[in-house]
């Protein structure tokens, strides 16, 4: 396609706070998965994931470090715990936790994906990090490859790294699995938009902005005369 001059004031970002509005460990729209698969058995299990569900979180603690202390070689009382910890803003302990349930060994794609935002809200964004943290998204996908989040913090971790074709793709994806993924559209646009590709970015943009996005929404008004 046809490069033409980029719109005015294109800000992509490219900072971890985009990731941060993309985990699911702050209450964002779409997360209610964080506490993983709820179904299993056991009282403790039930009793910590009913205080989870109320909001209460100190109380939920309580109870899966009850089900540490008697089962300690099994997962979910580290990714339950790591859950709770991380609605508290205690993400230095949550990914404690779910480092844990990885080493003891985890087929729950959110335990993958939520250490990758977790080690670099945590640990800072190194490039260290962010190859761990590409290595667990994807890791995440490779369990569940249906899950517009995943891809999501992919595309963002990728675009940090400077791998603009990879987090391209990943929001397409993205768009493949929900077309109304209003996120994706943004970000999608923004990305055209620095690459040049005027009528793509505003394309995105505008169906994102006609699903209540309003950050599409100033992006329109900032570049109204290339965005007609």
């Amino acid at each position: 396609m046809k490069r033409q001059e980029a719109p005015k004031q294109m800000p992509l970002r490219k900072s971890l706070a985009a990731l941060a509005l993309a985990i699911c460990t702050l209450g964002a729209t779409g997360c209610d998965n964080w506490l993983f698969d709820l179904k299993t058995p056991g009282a403790l299990e039930e009793s910590g994931d009913k205080k989870y569900r109320a909001g209460d979180y100190e109380g939920a603690i309580d109870d899966y470090e009850q089900l540490i202390e008697r089962y300690p070689d099994i997962p979910r009382g580290y990714t339950r715990r790591s859950a709770a910890r991380g609605k508290l803003g205690m993400n230095q302990e949550a990914l404690k936790d779910v480092t844990k349930a990885i080493d003891i060994g985890t087929d729950d794609p959110w335990a993958y994906n939520n250490h990758a935002v977790l080690l670099l809200q945590s640990s800072g964004a190194s490039p260290e990090h962010f190859e761990e943290a590409l290595k667990s998204v994807s890791r995440a996908i490779d369990i569940n490859s249906e899950i517009p989040k995943f891809y999501f913090n992919r595309s963002i971790i990728k675009y940090n790294m400077k791998d603009l074709d990879g987090a391209m793709t990943d929001l397409t994806r993205i768009l493949e699995l929900d077309e109304n993924y209003s996120d994706a559209l943004r970000q999608r646009g923004s990305l055209f938009a620095e690459l040049g590709i005027v009528p793509s970015a505003c394309a995105d943009w505008k169906k994102a902005s006609s699903l209540g996005d309003t950050q599409s929404t100033y992006y329109l008004q900032e570049n109204a005369e290339v965005c007609k």
